[in-house]
Parts: C-alpha cells; sequence; structure tokens
C-alpha cells in the first residue's frame, strides 16, 4: 500500500493526472503516426515510443507516492468526489483502453504481414534437418542435432521450449 497517499492533495493528484493523460494522448498519436507509416520501421526501430509511456506512468505513480495500479486508484477513489479528478480519471481510463485497442491492432497487422511474408501456410511440424544458427555460437545447427533428438515433430520443439 502507499505510504505516501494520505499526504497527497486534490491540486497534487489533479496535476498529476492531467499530466499522464496529456502525455499518454501525446505518444499514443505519436505511435500510431509511426506505424501508419510503416509498421516494419515502427517495431525495431520506433517502438521506443512506448518507453515514454512507462516513463511518463512511473512518473504519475512517484508523484502521487505510489508503486502500483491499485494504489493509485485508491488515491483517486480519495478525491473522487471532486470532478475535475472524476473527469480525469475517466480520460485515463479511456486512453488505457485506447493504447490496449491501438496495440492489439499493431500485433494483429504484424500477425498479418507474418502471414503474407511466409506465403500464407504456417508448419505443422519441422523437420530435423531444418538449418539454425546456435545464438551462443554463431554455428549452424540442424534442429534434429540441437534437440538432440533425431525425427520428431514440432511437438518435441513445444516441449522443449514451451
Amino acid at each position: 500500500m502507499a505510504e505516501d497517499a494520505t499526504v497527497v492533495s486534490e491540486e497534487t493528484l489533479t496535476s498529476a493526472l492531467a499530466l499522464m493523460v496529456n502525455l499518454g494522448k501525446v505518444l499514443l498519436e505519436t505511435a500510431k503516426h509511426e506505424a501508419q507509416e510503416s509498421l516494419e520501421k515502427f517495431v525495431p526501430y520506433k517502438i521506443t515510443t512506448l518507453l515514454g509511456l512507462i516513463t511518463a506512468g512511473a512518473d504519475f505513480y512517484r508523484s502521487i507516492g505510489v508503486k502500483k495500479k491499485t494504489e493509485a486508484e485508491k488515491v483517486w477513489q480519495r478525491f473522487y468526489h471532486n470532478a475535475a479528478v472524476r473527469e480525469l480519471v475517466e480520460e485515463l481510463l479511456t486512453l488505457e483502453s485506447e493504447w490496449d485497442s491501438f496495440l492489439e491492432s499493431v500485433d494483429s497487422r504484424l500477425q498479418t504481414t507474418d502471414r503474407q511474408l511466409s506465403g500464407g501456410k504456417i508448419a505443422d511440424h519441422l523437420s530435423p534437418d531444418t538449418a539454425f544458427t546456435d545464438g551462443r555460437s554463431g554455428e549452424s545447427v540442424t534442429l534434429g542435432r540441437y534437440l538432440g533428438q533425431g525425427q520428431k515433430p514440432l511437438l518435441v520443439l513445444i516441449r522443449h521450449f514451451g
């Protein structure tokens, strides 16, 4: 539980909520624009926008003296009678839903792109002769040799890594 939650003033909470909502909106619009320009560039190079959101969230929590969302909810519940706090909390929750929707759409578009690039059919098993590069040594290794399993279906791969 937040130790400093009882000393947070209504003004501090309102200011922190307003800053979080405004930064979150700006970052969401930036992320949407970057993803629209090029999904292939967004994921490896521009996803740092999400780090901005993480930083904004951490600053918000720190400014009201909490560490978790449940603690923040307890703080804003104390001031929920105030119309400005209520409005900002609703905006924050709406923004959270908008971020979720955006990230789900990026994920969906990435999966579509992966299917298109792979030719559409996803294999239900892999040959033990499938070549990979060992991430530790850099040498080429077959799936069968890596797993030490010989002629095993994908299920072995799932069990090995799953």
